[in-house]
């Protein structure tokens, strides 16, 4: 997947140039011409886009105060540009992205400094300072859609599809249901009623035919509904965990032990696999697991591994795995390593009813 994002801005002298783009140094002279010329396309401030080669840009033309340029007025645009199809769905995300972007940029009467850092050898060490501030402030809010972008677009593994279905308190409790046995229509549909009067029975129906995990057929002259597919989020030793540790035996001690910790009383319960699918289905957490699979990191490397927007969230998501019993730390040589002690696997498997 090619992704790029890109702040442009009207320089007084040269005209549209590329102020910064994630990731750096990636797109060639061409692309960046191409790009920031789109600023002569717009009228009016706002959204548009535009494609060129096997690339589809979604653009945002603004403009903030400026204390240097004329008429008091910095022109800038915005751009993420993928080598995808851009659905509705993701551009209304990218939207809501560029709208947050420009919010900050516009209520900060300093920001407009940053586009001077080109030129701060012009001014005394003072005004120097304060550009390169604003720079870091404006290029860490860029980063901060270069990381969105990147969640929003990247393919999605096949457990982390099937999770974002089953983290529906209704699709996973209709999914337990129908792993009893068949069930006539409309018997379902009255338990669904019940316990769920706020979700549609028909949509929940139709996520399970579009994944081919029901099947609806006649029997004895009444429509009953078949589990094909019977789905469980488990927890499994870490699969990593000999390999990785094959030349440090001292660590490796210190793991194996808390993994035998964990599963001499591991019982899968209904209310563990509903969790665990949560976790896969939260892609900041699964972007965490997954480094973790390949073994253990230090403690004060995992804020690279998410977006700074979610640093502040990022302690309370290692409280909440470690409170879970899928990570833990450990002190080792005075740093402190984070460990997977219990990996998550999502099984698809035929229904036990079925085989019996």
């Amino acid at each position: 997947m090619k992704l790029f994002v890109t702040l442009s801005f009207f320089h007084t002298k040269i005209g549209p140039q590329i102020y910064c783009s994630f990731p750096e140094n990636a797109l060639d002279a061409q692309q960046m011409r191409r790009i920031a010329n789109l600023m002569d396309h717009p009228i009016d401030e706002g959204y548009f886009n535009y494609n060129f080669d096997d690339l589809n840009s979604m653009n945002y033309y603004f403009e903030i105060y400026s204390g240097c340029a004329r008429g008091g007025r910095q022109m800038l645009m915005l751009s993420v540009i993928v080598n995808q199809i851009v659905t509705k769905e993701r551009e209304k995300n990218v939207l809501l992205w560029f709208i947050e972007f420009t919010e900050k940029l516009q209520s900060n009467k300093e920001a407009y400094k940053a586009f001077h850092i080109y030129e701060k050898q012009k001014y005394d060490e003072k005004v120097q300072k304060n550009i390169e501030e604003n720079e870091e402030l404006v290029k860490s809010w860029l980063k901060e859609i270069h990381w969105a972008s990147l969640e929003e677009f990247r393919d999605k593994s096949e457990e982390e599809k099937i999770a974002s279905t089953f983290k529906d308190k209704e699709i996973f409790d209709t999914h337990e249901k129908l792993s009893k046995g068949a069930i006539r229509c409309d018997d379902l549909q009255k338990w669904f009623n019940e316990n769920f009067k706020q979700s549609l029975f028909d949509g929940v129906i139709k996520k399970f035919i579009d994944n081919q995990f029901i099947l609806i057929t006649e029997i004895i002259y009444e429509q009953h509904i078949l589990l094909l597919k019977e789905v469980k989020a488990i927890r499994m030793p870490p699969k990593s965990l000999i390999e990785h540790f094959d030349e440090s035996p001292k660590i490796s001690d210190l793991v194996v032990q808390k993994v035998k910790k964990v599963f001499d009383k591991y019982i899968p319960t209904k209310e563990d696999s509903f969790q665990l699918f949560q976790f896969i289905a939260d892609p900041k957490i699964y972007n965490v697991l997954s480094k973790l699979r390949t073994g253990p990191i230090l403690k004060n490397t995992l804020p690279n591994l998410i977006s700074e927007n979610a640093f502040t969230s990022l302690l309370e998501i290692l409280k909440i795995l470690k409170k879970y019993e899928i990570i833990d730390e450990f002190k080792y040589k005075r740093e402190i390593f984070v460990v997977l002690i219990a990996d998550i696997q999502i099984t698809t498997s035929f229904p036990e009813y079925l085989r019996k």
